[in-house]
């Protein structure tokens, strides 16, 4: 008799602890988030560190939780997730300098992020052909300037008109201490100078002697003699 018991209790256990089992994992799916009881910008932030996106209300805040997810996942995909044109920029323009990847760059339609990625992958790869792409000037010359100096190249001073052209040239003469590029410039002035920030900063006092103005000869000399 117990054992005819214990074989008609035994099924109706296992079923008991499999409904038991079940009821806890679907009560587990509906445990409140621990953000949802905060307010405003803490409930915000609380998203933001979790990386909940989707439930941010402030715009701001979601957009930047969605850069640094896209970070995290390295997708450009979420960077379209962005609402506004100029964050959706930044998202693209860190993504491709995480990647090292140009072609991102083409994806962009803000100019200033635009710009910063074409200058930036050119400026960590000396690919002067992107500098070329970039739209504002100013930045444009720096990116030329920056990868002359950072393969001593003064050729790529050669595309400027002059002033722009002189100093592209002068900086990357006293950079890569190149008495050579000093010959370059188109002012007499201009190359006494120039070989004059070269002999300061190689502390060479032979170089003083291929200077030209007297008053630079003069200071060029004064500033190597030896400190007493």
């Amino acid at each position: 008799m117990k054992t005819t018991i214990k074989l008609f209790l035994l099924p109706i256990l296992i079923i008991s602890l499999f409904s038991l089992s079940s009821c806890s994992s679907i009560t587990g799916l509906f445990v409140a988030d621990e953000c949802s009881s905060l307010e405003n910008n803490a409930k915000d932030q609380c998203y933001l560190e979790s990386k909940t996106c989707s439930k941010i209300k402030n715009i701001e805040v979601r957009n930047a939780c969605v850069v640094e997810l896209a970070l995290l996942k390295e997708d450009l995909s979420v960077c379209s997730l962005i609402t506004t044109e100029k964050a959706r920029g930044y998202c693209q323009e860190s993504l491709a300098e995480l990647k090292n990847d140009h072609s991102i760059c083409k994806e962009i339609k803000d100019k200033y992020w635009k710009d910063n990625c074409n200058y930036n992958l050119a400026v960590k790869n000396n690919k002067d052909i992107f500098c070329s792409l970039i739209y504002t000037n100013e930045q444009r010359i720096d990116c030329f300037q920056t990868i002359a100096i950072n393969t001593k190249n003064p050729e790529l001073c050669e595309m400027f008109d002059n002033p722009e052209k002189n100093n592209c040239i002068f900086k990357v003469a006293v950079e890569s201490l190149d008495l050579s590029s000093c010959q370059l410039l188109s002012i007499a002035l201009d190359r006494d100078v120039c070989r004059y920030n070269i002999a300061k900063r190689s502390q060479d006092k032979t170089i003083c002697e291929k200077i030209g103005e007297a008053d630079i000869k003069k200071a060029c000399f004064d500033n190597l003699k030896p400190k007493n």
